[in-house]
């Protein structure tokens, strides 16, 4: 699925890009809602992170635990500042204020949740209501915005509200219903004044047959007729007994069941067991591991996989069933019933990641701070219902029988391509298809495409209006400064820093002045979105663009002011505070400089009624020349103990070489200069391939260099000498290792 050839996920997505209302993104199994989710990531240009409910989902969504991001102690949280501690003394119960007292959130993730422009919250069938209202808790006052639901941040929430449900004690729903009608998720108070859009994506990806895909809508919107349920009761076959040919799948309500099945299945072969360890790097819990650690297989297993194949050959896919057709310490060789081509298994790294603030072009970064590997298989001849979603089967049994809660019957039925796949071992009863009002309820405020149109144009041009503005306010500019100048308060004998005060009391009048100017350009600005006529946003776009060339120069310069004086002072004792400070500083100017850039590219996006991503050639431009600015002008502070500050750093040998190659010295004039290979300054300058500071497109030609990416992905590997004999004589190492620096950048 694309953004492109879905109406309702391309309507979606311009509601993420260009308004700031929240969004629940829902959708029927296999309509896609995780491809969109990874489509905006990439794509937008806001500031956002990923989080969900659980460490394996949030492993899965390729985002961090909502409790690990916000520091949130476990339990119950109610939204009322009465002090409820000794009533509920029994329970762990929060309020506002306990919550915000006991919050322990360092200085740099705060500047990290100050950046945030976009919360995407997964599997949000799982959010309890009283946890989004500690979200939204910590967000209003770590953004100082106490006035503004979740300080200001878009939330875009994804999921199913007919999986898995929230999870509550019956005592801590004793104190919570006080404040809830129920504990799912669109009940928190933070949501009451501002409703997320309910946009519900309904292009189905995984079913095709008609007659199937129409039970299921009935299912799902507890529609469900007698011939309904006389049709599925065809496949009611109690003796059924599938060989092992024939690749079926288990369904059960239980986890114990579905353990002792696979256990039994596999005790049966009389093979040689192979134990495949997993392997881990770094940070990863154990309680997010998405496999066993421990994968016992033996020859004949049935086994499915967990993930899509990443080599675009689309082999196999997550929730696809093979058998072991042989196995070795280090190989596995797996076979399918609809293909003759059998394929060896590789491991699989999942990534433990982290968002951090780039202090440079203050945009929020994933890191990998841990991995686990391991072969993406399990065993497949039997798996709950709950654990099989997300999960696609050609063929299933499945006991759907009176233990099934509201919704289970649908999520099992609707993990099947197609009914001939089906067998259930009880027949279905229509009386026990008891609806959930809650979510019924919650679903009929779903609104139809056109009523949607509507409101986009709407809240664009409030999202439009509200951002130019932003752009040209240097009101919290000149605050900060403020601050800052308010900070010289020590005598000048005793403080570096206060020997400096001159300079900042300059550097305040000068941005005062612009803010003059800055102030007259937003005046402008708000009458022409105002009067709204029928060119206004060419108006726009032509002030915008004129303030652009105007104030570029002035930003840019004080930025410059402010590097300047970090140089002159980074080898000065005890002042690592003071250069934090400045450090700040210099930020606040470039996210000013940034906020224009992206006024301009935002309303020509509206313009030309397309869409905004973070790859525009005007940011990135900036940020490059951002970085190469911060390479020359500010090196590390490095202290050892009693904040001794060490002798000048040493020049960076890829340094060196990278300055005389953009001095217009070639790798072999700057090999035969520096006495080094040129295999060496090859090296030194992939480095800055790696970094975008320098086209790749330089020194490989765009066709080779898509080929050997290709094949990089193909035979999972980075090693040069590996690829390149895959690849053959035509393409050299030197291609080879910029084209692989190229690909390590567009990986971050």
């Amino acid at each position: 699925m694309s953004t492109t050839e879905n109406s309702i996920a391309a309507l979606a997505s311009k509601f993420v890009n260009n308004t700031n209302k929240h969004i629940f993104l829902t959708g029927k199994a296999g309509t896609g809602k995780t491809t969109f989710l990874k489509y905006i990531i990439k794509h937008t240009y806001k500031n956002a992170i990923i989080v969900a409910p659980t460490g394996i989902a949030a492993i899965n969504a390729g985002g961090v635990t909502i409790h690990s991001l916000f520091q949130l102690p476990f339990g119950a949280f109610v939204p009322s500042k009465d002090n409820t501690t000794e009533i509920y003394n029994h329970l762990k119960i929060n309020n506002p204020l306990s919550l915000i007292k006991n919050l322990q959130i360092n200085g740099t993730k705060r500047r990290l949740l100050q950046e945030l422009d976009l919360l995407i919250i997964d599997e949000v069938s799982m959010l309890r209501a009283d946890l989004l209202d500690a979200i939204d808790a910590v967000l209003r006052t770590i953004r100082r915005q106490s006035a503004v639901a979740f300080g200001g941040v878009q939330v875009l929430f994804i999921g199913d509200l007919l999986q898995l449900p929230p999870v509550i004690k019956d005592d801590e729903w004793q104190v919570l219903r006080t404040y809830y009608k129920s504990i799912y998720f669109f009940e928190a108070q933070a949501l009451q004044n501002h409703k997320p859009l309910y946009i519900e994506l309904d292009k189905i990806y995984r079913q095709t047959d008609d007659t199937f895909i129409n039970i299921l809508n009935n299912l799902r919107n507890n529609k469900i007729t007698q011939q309904d349920i006389e049709l599925l009761n065809k496949y009611y076959k109690p003796d059924f007994k599938s060989t092992e040919k024939d690749s079926y799948i288990q369904l059960t309500t239980h986890n114990n069941k579905a353990d002792s099945l696979n256990r039994e299945a596999l005790q049966r072969l009389n093979e040689t067991s192979f134990i495949y360890k997993s392997s881990t790097t770094g940070d990863f819990n154990e309680f997010a591991f998405p496999v066993e650690e421990k994968l016992e297989l033996k020859k004949g297993a049935q086994i499915m996989f967990i993930k899509n194949d990443s080599s675009g050959e689309q082999l196999f896919f997550n929730g696809k069933i093979g058998t072991v057709l042989d196995l070795s310490n280090d190989e596995i060789e797996v076979a399918f019933e609809d293909t003759s081509k059998t394929i060896f298994v590789e491991k699989y790294e999942w990534e433990n990641i982290k968002y951090s603030l780039n202090e440079v072009t203050n945009e929020i970064e994933e890191r990998v701070v841990g991995t686990f590997t391991q072969y993406p298989l399990k065993l497949a001849w039997a798996i709950t219902v709950h654990k099989s979603q997300g999960l696609t089967f050609k063929k299933a049994i499945i006991d759907i029988g009176n233990a099934f809660a509201p919704g289970q019957v649908y999520v099992a039925l609707s993990r099947l391509i197609s009914l001939d796949g089906l067998v259930l071992t009880s027949k279905i009863n229509i009386n026990v298809l008891s609806e959930n009002i809650t979510v019924s309820e919650y679903s009929n405020t779903k609104i139809t495409q056109d009523p949607l149109n509507d409101i986009l144009e709407k809240e664009s041009h409030t999202f439009l209006k509200n951002y130019m503005l932003l752009c040209f306010n240097f009101k919290e500019l000149n605050y900060k400064l403020q601050n800052h100048l308010e900070s010289y308060s020590k005598d000048e004998q005793k403080s570096t820093k206060q020997k400096h005060f001159n300079w900042a009391v300059k550097l305040k009048t000068d941005v005062e002045a612009s803010k003059v100017f800055a102030d007259k350009f937003m005046n402008q600005l708000y009458q022409i979105v105002e009067k709204r006529e029928a060119d206004y946003l060419q108006q726009l776009q032509t002030r915008i663009l004129a303030a652009k060339k105007y104030f570029t120069p002035i930003l840019k310069g004080f930025s410059i002011l402010v590097i300047n004086q970090i140089k002159k002072l980074q080898h000065e004792k005890q002042i690592k505070t003071y250069l934090t400070e400045l450090a700040e500083l210099d930020a606040l100017f470039y996210k000013q400089l940034k906020l224009i850039n992206k006024a301009e590219v935002l309303v020509d996006s509206v313009l030309t009624n397309t869409v905004f991503v973070k790859q525009d050639s005007t940011i990135a431009a900036e940020n490059k020349e951002r970085v190469e600015l911060h390479i020359y002008s500010i090196q590390p502070i490095k202290k050892g103990k009693n904040e001794r500050v060490k002798k000048e750093k040493k020049t960076d040998t890829k340094e060196v070489s990278y300055t005389l190659y953009k001095q217009g010295l070639t790798i072999g004039s700057i090999a035969t200069e520096r006495r080094m290979a040129t295999t060496t300054i090859e090296g030194h300058l992939a480095h800055y391939v790696s970094l975008g500071l320098l086209d790749v497109n330089v020194f490989v030609e765009k066709e080779k260099l898509e080929n050997i990416i290709t094949v990089s992905k193909t035979i999972n590997s980075v090693l040069l000498g590996t690829i390149k004999q895959s690849l053959g004589d035509e393409y050299t190492y030197t291609e080879i290792r910029f084209a692989m620096a190229y690909y390590e950048n567009a990986k971050k």
